[in-house]
């Protein structure tokens, strides 16, 4: 045969056959990479999906996140893989080495998914001080053993040689995992028992210490039971409980757009990131509570300047005590960037006992104290007496006239000229919020959250008898007003009760948040309970309907000049008084404000004092004491009278 006939034939057939090759080359490579998975070594490191799109990618505008928190002023484009051994620069976008990934032909901007990583903050759970043993016992298979998803019980039996009351006895129970916190809830008992028992479900397999400490409202702050803390060992199929899990709360709602009407809807645990899902994120120490009934969206500096960019201003308004004050905090170091922060502890945010209020773009945080929750009798002056209470020889609060200028407040001050908030976070009770409201506009159609138990100094909390109580009061604050919404801050800061201010002591501190220096700087405000709850109220603010609708809703121009802009002001306006005693809140406060594109400055004063010369009245000193309040320095006497 002529040669050039051959090669003919050889050309014509050329496209047949290299079109046969590749299709006998892919069924070859889909063979060994389906055997390759049934190994296990691909399933192993395998990204959970429910289909078989291309792996979503983590499209991050200015930064490299380290829990949330910017780094750099690059943007970022990072796939949703469990492990990034190693990464390359393609000029401004970050690409897996990794050849089990392709990299996306186009980035799209909505196309987001919150992507963690960086060092997990951990708590210092024991130290000799909250060592000393208690003179309890705790008995039970439940110290020791327990399967995920099956109910485990201890049992505490008391001490008889003490008293026989058992509601004179308060208990912690803690299981702290590496990666997982959570708490034993006691089950009622009856005013003739010995014994306390607490009961548990597992949620994932691994190891344990179980703390069973006793805890009292005054030193030494609590005991170990002997033994405690317990090696508690829960049984389960770690990669399947924890694969499955993260699947799951990928998949369930966003918290701010779910029904709020009962206390149940936090019941949840304290986990890390590795092992919740990655679609709403994690807080910035790597920890995130996460519900049963949904996932706590979580906001960046980026995502807090982009709100702040909209047309629509949106205000955050907490009023209530140091406790409460906390929240604010971790609003504030959130929205801020570091060099923005560095004089944080030295600013007028460190320690104000009046009001305060950080502005960015248009997005406002207020913090003003109110402590009416100390007000026992708000109809005394109808009776013709004032109430008193006294620290040493102090007056601490005068309960008539502290209300009424609450009162006041709201009327002229938060509903007066200014633009009315969308969320107030206030510490009240039923009955102090009924006449509250009678001074909020029945036209604001915002969200108040009267939290009851936003607080681990209460022994009450930590017996079943005083938290049913507490949730009962919670749903009855409901009937109120349908504004009302319910958060029960309790059942989401007690796993981290080892994490107070005085840590590792539950109720020597009412602050669940502390002054810190961590990430590099990033991170001021330490406080896991605080800032979770701050991620919740910006969600209501910001998201309201989700974080993943709100991201596909932003305008591309404003989220271009948030990521060119080189820089920003921010306003802060305050009226702090000098002195702590007596607790008071101005009906208008006297402002005294500044903006500045370099971040918070520095107070030079810094005159504060705690008591003032107004004494407390001859005839209430002459009464005996009724309770006792430790600071962090000394003890404090109590006395409340009614001067006629």
């Amino acid at each position: 045969m002529d040669s050039s006939r051959i090669n003919y034939n050889y050309r014509r057939f050329d496209p047949c056959t290299k079109y046969v090759r590749w299709m006998v080359y892919g069924v070859s490579v889909v063979y060994y990479v389906a055997v390759f998975y049934n190994s296990g070594s691909l399933r192993d490191n395998r990204v959970i999906r429910n289909d078989f799109s291309p792996p979503k990618m983590a499209v991050n505008y200015r930064d490299d996140f380290i829990g949330g928190t910017d780094f750099s002023e690059r943007r970022s484009i990072l796939p949703a893989t469990k492990n990034l051994s190693s990464t390359v620069d393609v000029g401004e976008n970050i690409l897996p080495t990794d050849s089990n990934w392709l990299p996306p032909l186009k980035s799209t901007l909505y196309n987001i998914e919150q992507f963690s990583s960086g060092p997990i903050l951990r708590v210092q759970h024991l130290v000799k001080k909250s060592s000393n043993l208690s003179t309890c016992e705790a008995v039970g298979e439940g110290l020791h053993r327990a399967e995920v998803g099956v109910t485990s019980s201890i049992t505490v039996r008391l001490d008889p040689m003490r008293t026989q009351d058992f509601q004179q006895f308060f208990f912690s129970v803690l299981a702290v995992g590496e990666d997982h916190i959570f708490p034993a809830n006691p089950q009622r008992v009856f005013s003739n028992s010995t014994n306390i028992t607490f009961t548990y479900v597992p949620t994932f397999p691994g190891e344990y210490d179980l703390y069973v400490e006793e805890i009292f409202q005054r030193p030494p702050w609590q005991k170990q039971v002997p033994g405690s803390p317990f090696r508690l060992i829960v049984q389960g199929h770690h990669e399947l409980d924890t694969d499955d899990f993260k699947v799951r709360t990928d998949k369930l709602p966003s918290c701010q757009t779910i029904s709020q009407e009962d206390p149940s809807w936090v019941e949840g645990e304290w986990m890390t990131r590795k092992l919740t899902g990655r679609k709403h994120g994690v807080l910035r120490s790597g920890w995130v509570f996460q519900p049963k009934r949904c996932s706590f969206d979580i906001f960046t500096t980026d995502d807090i300047e982009i709100a702040a960019a909209s047309k629509v201003p949106k205000t955050i308004a907490i009023l209530g005590s140091s406790r409460e004050r906390g929240i604010f905090l971790s609003l504030v170091d959130l929205a801020l960037r570091k060099q923005e922060k560095i004089h944080i502890v030295q600013s007028d945010l460190s320690k104000c006992w009046g009001f305060i209020e950080f502005q960015l773009g248009n997005l406002h945080f207020i913090y003003q104290d109110f402590r009416v929750f100390r007000v026992d009798d708000i109809h005394a002056r109808s009776k013709g007496g004032v109430n008193i209470t006294c620290h040493n020889e102090i007056i601490a609060i005068e309960g008539n006239n502290l209300f009424q200028d609450a009162m006041r407040f709201l009327e002229k001050t938060l509903f007066g000229s200014r633009v009315w908030p969308d969320i107030i976070f206030l510490d009240t009770s039923k009955q102090q919020l009924s006449l509250l409201l009678k001074k909020i506009p029945p036209s604001w159609g915002g969200t108040i959250y009267p939290v009851q138990n936003f607080k681990s100094k209460c022994l009450t909390y930590y017996n079943a008898h005083g938290l049913l109580a507490a949730q009962k009061e919670a749903k009855a604050s409901l009937s109120v007003d349908p504004r009302v919404a319910i958060l029960d801050g309790f059942t989401l800061s007690t796993g981290m009760r080892h994490a107070t201010e005085s840590s590792p002591f539950i109720l020597s501190s009412h602050h669940l948040h502390r002054w810190c220096n961590e990430l590099n700087g990033e991170m001021r405000i330490c406080g896991n309970p605080t800032e979770m709850v701050a991620q919740f109220l910006l969600g209501k603010v910001i998201a309201p309907k989700g974080k993943d609708v709100w991201m596909k809703s932003i305008d591309y121009k404003i989220r271009e000049e948030v990521r060119l802009s080189n820089t920003r002001t921010i306003r802060l306006c305050h009226d702090c008084p000098k002195t702590l005693m007596p607790f008071h809140i101005k009906s208008e406060p006297d402002l005294h404000c500044y903006e500045s594109a370099e971040g918070l400055q520095p107070n030079l004063k810094q005159n504060y004092t705690v008591w003032n010369d107004r004494l407390c009245p001859k005839e209430c000193m002459q009464s005996q004491p009724v309770d006792k309040v430790y600071t962090q320095s000394v003890s404090v006497d109590v006395r409340k009278c009614t001067i006629r």
